[in-house]
């Protein structure tokens, strides 16, 4: 058995997937980690550029984020199952760190805190204060899973059934996950993570995406949930 499953979701990602294969091979640590990739019928060089770092790669007939999380896990061999988008980086001792902090027997998931690729005074904004909220209230007690990096021990990860078939079912595993102990959520070390969707989406958009789905996902009204007006996480490419 390995160590670490670092498991990454693809389609059509030829733009962004090499930087980020090469910052996983690039750990340094001793630890004995594997890495996977589950494609959803990539069209571009994808699958090509994947092949150059890892021969674990699985074909998902199904789309969607969380399915490609939970396929790669029912394939991975590690104790701990390290999630990251395929446009988001590691730092060299990105493994190390979650490992290390695994090994307390009450940390059950963990999410680092990010910087986007790109640097503007509004992303600049966007970024310091989801990670300071982030961190406050993992300080309460309240630890957030963050989807471009999620770590989850194997045993807890099954016994949670997954990642639900959710909109930002980064929150929905949090939820479910926090049941069975805590969650952490790292100021250091940060990955670097893609600014597309803020670009493509809109800064005011992509603020009231997250500011209703943490209302939402918050409150335990049924009635307030089926009115959420986010009700879909588009992939954007």
């Amino acid at each position: 058995m390995f160590d670490i499953s670092v498991i990454i979701p693809t389609i059509n990602e030829g733009k962004y997937l090499e930087k980020t294969l090469k910052a996983v091979k690039a750990q340094d640590t001793k630890l004995k980690y594997e890495l996977l990739i589950c494609d959803s019928g990539s069209k571009d060089r994808t699958l090509e550029i994947a092949k150059r770092y890892t021969n674990k790669i699985f074909n998902i007939e199904k789309h969607g984020i969380w399915h490609g999380r939970n396929e790669g896990a029912k394939r991975a061999k590690g104790k701990i199952f390290v999630f990251i988008d395929a446009d988001t980086l590691i730092p060299r001792n990105y493994l190390n760190a979650i490992y290390s902090v695994m090994q307390n027997q009450d940390v059950v998931g963990i999410s680092c805190a990010f910087n986007f690729d790109k640097k503007d005074r509004i992303l600049e904004f966007i970024q310091n204060i989801q990670n300071r909220y982030l961190v406050l209230k993992a300080i309460d007690g309240k630890g957030s899973l963050l989807g471009c990096n999620i770590s989850i021990k194997r045993e807890s990860f099954f016994k949670v059934g997954g990642f639900p078939n959710a909109p930002q079912e980064d929150s929905a595993m949090t939820k479910v996950l926090e049941k069975h102990g805590k969650i952490m959520f790292l100021p250091t070390p940060k990955v670097i993570t893609s600014s597309r969707r803020v670009k493509k989406t809109g800064v005011v958009n992509t603020l009231l995406y997250y500011a209703n789905l943490e209302l939402v996902s918050n409150n335990k009204n049924e009635a307030l949930k089926k009115i959420s007006v986010f009700k879909d996480y588009k992939e954007v490419r």
